[in-house]
């Protein structure tokens, strides 16, 4: 099983927009979100990044997904390009197959 990890923050184009316009573009994101979840991904759900969290990194606000495969990041990144997502957010991206301890530190351990 893998899990993807968006991570993203505003870029000034979405500040630019009115709340209405911004309302709108993710309302109409809500078909291109819920294909992928009929297309086999699940929608773990969404996180604000706390200010106050130790080493945090730059993104405010996260989105992570379990998907069947790690091929389905690509389905993933693709929607939302299709969708203009990258227009209004900086974006990075985290994924990877989920291990036990035992399997993850060898990798810790002989990186």
């Amino acid at each position: 099983m893998y899990y993807y990890i968006e991570q993203w923050k505003h870029r000034p184009e979405w500040i630019a927009l009115n709340p209405a316009d911004r309302g709108k573009f993710l309302f109409d994101l809500s078909p291109t979100l819920q294909g992928l979840v009929d297309g086999g991904a699940e929608l773990v759900g969404y996180l604000i990044n706390d200010t106050d969290t130790h080493h945090r990194t730059d993104f405010r606000f996260l989105r992570i997904w379990r998907i069947p495969e790690k091929e389905f990041a690509q389905r993933i990144e693709e929607a939302l390009e299709k969708a203009g997502w990258h227009e209004f957010f900086e974006h990075g991206n985290a994924r990877g197959e989920v291990l036990t301890p035992q399997m993850a530190i060898p990798y810790l351990v002989n990186p």
